[in-house]
């Protein structure tokens, strides 16, 4: 028989943590990067060129990397959601099949 033991909770912080981080690579794009490249941020305006080089090269991997963060930590979310739903189903199966009372904080 195959078992399935999922720590939900885990599942629940790595979803936080993942969309923490896409929001971070959200907030340095609009913030470090664009004020790092002003010219008056640098004090030289072949500095200020090239970094405006960089952050052009690199908004289309940024902001491709920030939206998958973003949905790897929703699915992770709704992952943890599905999975203690089930946890909590089973129990109230298992209860019920048994006799017995139902477990804490279940309906």
């Amino acid at each position: 028989m195959t078992q399935l033991d999922l720590d939900t909770t885990a599942l629940a912080t790595a979803a936080v943590d993942l969309r923490s981080a896409a929001s971070s690579l959200g907030d340095l794009s609009g913030g470090v990067l664009a004020a790092a490249a002003t010219p008056d941020a640098s004090g030289d305006t072949r500095l200020s060129a090239a970094l405006q080089d960089v952050a052009a090269a690199w908004r289309t991997a940024h902001e491709a990397l920030e939206s998958e963060l973003g949905s790897l930590g929703a699915g992770l979310a709704h992952a943890a959601e599905v999975f203690e739903g089930a946890e909590r189903s089973t129990a109230q199966e298992l209860a019920a099949l048994l006799g017995g009372p139902r477990p804490e904080g279940v309906a």
